[in-house]
């Protein structure tokens, strides 16, 4: 088994191998990852890199909840025998298997101030779909980059909302799903969060509108 295995196994679904990170005994035990756990791939998407796959499937078009966290357990727990790997999922809980320190021992990734984790290249499109945890280790060569926030001295991310809903002091998740629900044709609900849309880094990998619209259609939902 090796890393390109595994990224050739994803290909077909638009789906990426985001890194391999080392279990601890500790999350092994908490997380139930069994005895033989070695290593946890960690798969998701860079950009839109799954949308077009995704959105011409069953689980996109059938109206029922979840979609795309359905159609990421399919894929998982199809690829899994091929690796002699378990399937884990952000979701899977409680304990909830600690998919941002996974991702930041696996990867060159920071916190930015909205919140979310930003790559030096893909900026903040991207994401984390499941992890396969895998009986063997596997070596990777992860080179250390630079962290964008570190040197960026505007911090557009925290001024660009239109209803302030970034800040220093975080995130005001009221804030922005009011305005979402009170203002369909936002040009942030059309084609996604302008703060967000503001950081440049990775602006190449940006979602597509339908993908955009998708999950903040997703956020407003699962608010009433």
């Amino acid at each position: 088994m090796n890393v390109e295995h595994i990224k050739t196994a994803l290909e077909p679904f638009g789906l990426r191998l985001r890194g391999i990170a080392i279990p601890t005994a500790g999350e092994i035990t908490s997380c139930n990852l069994g005895d033989s756990a070695r290593a946890i791939a960690l798969v998701g998407n860079i950009g839109s890199s799954f949308w077009s796959v995704f959105s011409q499937t069953t689980e996109f078009a059938d109206g029922k909840p979840d979609p795309l966290d359905r159609w990421s357990a399919r894929v998982a727990k199809q690829l899994a025998p091929e690796f002699n790997a378990i399937p884990v999922f952000p979701s899977q809980g409680p304990p909830y298997p600690p998919f941002q320190q996974w991702a930041l021992r696996a990867e060159s990734l920071h916190q930015s101030p909205l919140g979310l984790m930003i790559h030096p290249q893909y900026g903040l499109w991207h994401a984390y779909r499941f992890a396969l945890v895998l009986p063997e280790t596997i070596q990777t060569n992860q080179i250390a980059e630079e962290l964008p926030c570190l040197s960026c001295v505007d911090k557009p991310c925290l001024n660009t909302c239109p209803v302030g809903a970034f800040s220093t002091e975080g995130y005001n998740v009221p804030a922005c799903a009011k305005y979402l629900q009170a203002t369909p044709h936002a040009e942030c609900f059309q084609h996604g969060c302008m703060a967000r849309f503001s950081c440049q880094v990775g602006y190449e990998y940006r979602y597509v509108d339908a993908q955009s619209q998708f999950h903040l259609q997703a956020f407003i939902g699962a608010r009433g």
